[in-house]
């Protein structure tokens, strides 16, 4: 029975605390500033609400600035690290005195350095070209394609894949490269 009781009053006072509140019938403030009038309402939960003037939005042309010469931008490859240039210059050596491995060795760590640097991986494909990993060598002069930012680069790492694809037999791969080739 008390649990009845409780039930009914919980409900009676959920209902009576989610019934809208009364609508009054107050008229409208109106206050006339600045020769227009503002409309400020004032519905029955007792919160006012004021209208702002809007300015009108006009249409100005700005003026477009092209720049004379197409600027190419370089990103940072992590290539102007001592710590990078060090390691490219033992890389440099070691290849030029045919110590494949010490040289393999060096631009591996400068590409730990500086990731998306495209000169280790232009050494990295000459190494394998010199090893006779054709596949090798194409694939990570292809990687290093996608960050060379110069034409030179371009084409140096174009050579070795025209160099790989002609030792493996692919026709296609090799007019592709002596095609791209020429147009650097």
């Amino acid at each position: 029975m008390m649990k009845k009781i409780t039930v009914i009053a919980g409900l009676l006072l959920l209902a009576g605390c989610t019934t809208a509140p009364e609508k009054s019938t107050k008229p409208t403030n109106q206050t006339p500033t600045n020769n227009s009038q503002k409309k400020v309402t004032q519905p029955s939960s007792g919160v006012k609400i004021t209208p702002y003037e809007q300015k009108e939005i006009k249409r100005q042309s700005v003026p477009v600035v092209v720049p004379q010469q197409k600027v190419q931008q370089k990103f940072n490859d992590g290539s102007q690290l001592p710590a990078f240039k060090t390691l490219m210059q033992k890389t440099q050596v070691a290849y030029k005195q045919q110590q494949l491995a010490e040289a393999e060795r060096y631009a591996l760590q400068a590409q730990r350095i500086a990731p998306q640097a495209t000169e280790t991986y232009l050494y990295l494909a000459m190494i394998a070209d010199q090893r006779k990993e054709y596949a090798n060598a194409e694939a990570l002069a292809r990687r290093g394609l996608s960050y060379a930012q110069s034409n030179a680069m371009k084409k140096q790492l174009w050579l070795i894949i025209l160099k790989a694809s002609e030792a493996r037999g692919h026709t296609i791969k090799t007019q592709e490269a002596r095609r791209t080739i020429q147009t650097l």
